[in-house]
Order: structure tokens, then C-alpha cells, then sequence
């Protein structure tokens, strides 16, 4: 059964100034008819909000990734809006526990400890986290569920893939040095890439 999904995309197209045009080949398109685009701003970075039915999230975003391309061949996709970094309170949120309880896991005041380390710092107090990092702590360590774990994971790889795409167009680099990043990838992704 499927249900509907909803997700940001965004994606620049470098010389796009004027939303008219993008607009219309956007709402001609029969493939984009659940996305509501956004943009460009200054930049040429575009939104575009789906509410996609599918049977999962994944298979939600896969399509709708492929429909813009095919629609903005000249995308440069950025992202699917995934918002991973993640404070003490919004773990708080997603796990529907106590900020204190969280605070003191994260300080290591609590549970068995080996909380993930932060990733950065929004201002001088404020610490923030990868969410996908927390969430496997969370049911690894302490054995509770977690929420579309599988969807965070899904996205985080998507968007490392995606910004990996990006660079891989503008670094100069020797097929030795290439080898060298292709064999610290997980051998499951070079197989399916290799169609196995």
C-alpha cells in the first residue's frame, strides 16, 4: 500500500536567475505534478517539496530523484533534506526523552556510556551531534527502537553519495589515488555498482 511522503530536494542549476522558466517545465511535467517548486534564490538553488506516494521513503525519494533529473538535466542536486545535526534537544524530541536524560548520556553521567561525540558547535555553547550516529547508539547500546532509523541512514548515504558526485567532477586526480578512496568504500556498494 502506498503512502505519501514528504521531502525536500535541493539542487542548483548555476545560471538559472528567473523562476518562470523553471516553473513552467516543472508544472508541464506530469513526473513533477506532486513538487512544489522553490527558486532560485541568488545562487540558482532551488527547493522542490514532494509529497510523494510510494510504498516506502527510499523508493519515495528514488523516483522523485530521478523524475528531476529527467525533468533539469542540468540539476546539480545537493540534497535531500535530512537535518542530521541534531542538539541536545532536538535528540531530546526524536527519542521523546527528557533533555536532562540526554544531556547526562551525552556527558557520560548515565546509561553504559561511549555516547557519540559531537560533530561541531552552532555557537559557543551549543554542541550538535549526527543523528544517525545518536540513533545507533541509542538502539545498539541501549536496545530501544528508534524511529525510520533505516529512512536517516538511507538519506546520510545518499547525500555523502551526492556530495562524492559533486566533487568527484572538479578533482584532479590519478587513477591510483581514485583506487585509494574506491577501496575504503563498503564492499556492498562497490558490488551493487558493479551490478553483481
Amino acid at each position: 500500500m502506498a503512502d505519501t511522503h514528504t521531502f525536500l530536494i535541493h539542487f542548483r542549476i548555476p545560471e538559472a536567475t528567473e523562476p518562470d522558466e523553471y516553473a513552467v517545465r516543472a508544472y508541464d511535467d506530469e513526473r513533477l505534478g506532486d513538487a512544489a517548486l522553490m527558486g532560485p534564490d541568488e545562487h540558482g538553488v532551488f527547493d522542490a517539496e514532494f509529497d510523494r506516494e510510494a510504498e516506502s521513503f527510499r523508493g519515495a525519494v528514488s523516483s522523485a530523484l530521478g523524475d528531476l533529473v529527467a525533468v533539469f538535466p542540468e540539476a546539480e542536486v545537493h540534497s535531500v533534506d535530512a537535518d542530521n545535526l541534531v542538539s541536545i534537544a532536538a535528540i531530546a524530541r526524536r527519542l521523546d526523552r527528557s533533555h536532562e536524560s540526554v544531556r547526562l548520556y551525552a556527558r557520560g553521567t548515565r546509561g553504559p556510556g561511549n555516547f557519540p561525540a559531537p560533530v561541531g558547535k552552532l555557537d559557543a555553547k551549543t554542541e550538535v551531534w549526527h543523528w544517525p550516529d545518536v540513533a545507533l547508539w541509542y538502539r545498539d547500546t541501549l536496545g530501544e527502537p528508534v524511529p525510520e532509523l533505516q529512512d536517516n541512514l538511507f538519506l546520510t548515504m545518499l547525500n555523502d553519495a551526492l556530495e562524492m558526485r559533486r566533487t568527484a567532477e572538479h578533482l584532479e586526480i590519478d587513477d591510483e589515488e581514485l583506487s585509494a578512496i574506491v577501496a575504503i568504500l563498503p564492499p556492498r556498494l562497490i558490488e551493487a555498482a558493479a551490478g553483481r
